[in-house]
């Protein structure tokens, strides 16, 4: 059975390390990003099931980056 693919986008580590340690303890995969550039990389290159994008990154909004 394949995981479910799960990207996290927020440049707070914090926020990042505890979801991933969360969705990883349910069996998720889960890629983490800090930023837009690297998301919009990663999108690209993985077939991904789900993204929970930050509202508010330094480099670009989640709403921009979700369009």
């Amino acid at each position: 059975m394949n995981k479910i693919k799960i990207l996290v986008v927020d440049d707070e580590a914090g926020i990042r390390d505890a979801l991933n340690e969360n969705l990883s303890d349910d069996g998720y995969a889960v890629f983490l990003e800090k930023g837009a550039i690297e998301a919009t990389k990663l999108q690209k290159e993985e077939n991904l099931d789900v993204i929970l994008l930050d509202i508010w990154m330094p480099d670009c909004d989640g709403i921009s980056l979700w369009k």
